[in-house]
C-alpha cells in the first residue's frame, strides 16, 4: 500500500480484577483487560503505543482521544496515512477497508490493505510470545492498573530493542506461537461516518483510482 506510515490496531492484555471501576475493565469476552492501541511499521517496530484504557473501551474511542490523532488533525505529521480495520473512522490520514466493494479496483485495494495490515497482528504476536506475561498463556498481570500500563509500555520498548539488536525469540516461544499473529478475535461494527468521512472518502477513492485501477 503506497504512502503507508504505519498500521494501527488494538489488542487486549489480561489483568487482575481491579478494585475501582471493575466493570469498565470487562471486555466483550467477559475478561478483565487493558485495551492497548499500537501503530507498527513493516518491520514490526512499535511506533506509537497507548496503554491506559480499560478493556470495555472501543478501539475507535481510543483513537479519537489519542494525541497521535490530534497531531494528524493539526497537520503536524508527514504526508501519508495509517491503515486500520473497519472499526476505525475513515479519515484522510487513516484508511479503512471498503465494506461493499463494487469493482475489481476496490477489491484489489481491500486485498492490499489486508495484506499490509498483517504486520500489526504479527507485532502483537511476537510481543506476547517474547513477553509471556502479556499473553493469555502467562495468566494475567496481577498489579495495580497504573503499574500494568508501565509494564506494557516497557515490554514494547524492549521488543523494539530486541528487533534492533537481532535478539531471537526463545525456542519455546517460536514453537508455541506458530505464525505469531495476535489471537484476539476482532468483530468490529463499522464505524459510523463522522465529520472527516467525506474528505477521507475522497482520499481513498483517489488512491483506488490511481493505484488499483488497471
Amino acid at each position: 500500500m503506497p504512502n503507508t506510515l504505519g498500521c494501527i490496531d488494538c489488542t487486549h492484555i489480561g489483568i487482575r480484577s481491579p478494585k475501582d471501576n471493575e466493570h469498565a475493565y470487562v471486555n466483550r469476552k467477559g475478561r478483565h483487560t487493558m485495551n492497548v492501541q499500537a501503530v507498527v511499521d513493516s518491520d514490526l517496530h512499535f511506533l506509537n503505543v497507548v496503554a491506559r484504557w480499560p478493556g470495555s473501551t472501543h478501539d475507535s474511542y481510543i483513537w479519537d482521544n489519542c494525541r497521535l490523532n490530534d497531531e494528524f488533525r493539526e497537520g503536524r505529521m508527514p504526508s501519508g496515512w495509517l491503515l486500520g480495520d473497519s472499526g476505525y473512522p475513515l479519515q484522510p490520514w487513516l484508511l479503512t477497508p471498503i465494506l461493499r466493494p463494487q469493482n475489481d479496483s476496490e477489491e484489489r485495494y481491500n486485498r492490499s490493505l489486508v495484506h499490509t495490515r498483517v504486520c500489526v497482528e504479527r507485532a502483537f504476536g511476537v510481543l506476547k510470545a517474547r513477553f509471556r506475561c502479556l499473553d493469555d498463556s502467562g495468566g494475567v498481570l496481577c498489579y495495580p492498573v497504573n503499574r500494568v500500563c508501565k509494564i506494557i509500555m516497557a515490554c514494547c520498548l524492549l521488543h523494539n530493542l530486541c528487533l534492533e539488536r537481532n535478539i531471537p525469540l526463545p525456542e519455546d516461544a517460536q514453537e508455541n506461537h506458530a505464525g505469531l499473529e495476535d489471537r484476539e478475535e476482532q468483530h468490529h461494527q463499522p464505524y459510523q461516518a463522522n465529520n472527516n468521512h467525506r474528505e477521507g472518502l475522497d482520499v481513498r477513492n483517489a488512491l483506488v483510482q490511481t493505484w488499483f485501477t488497471r
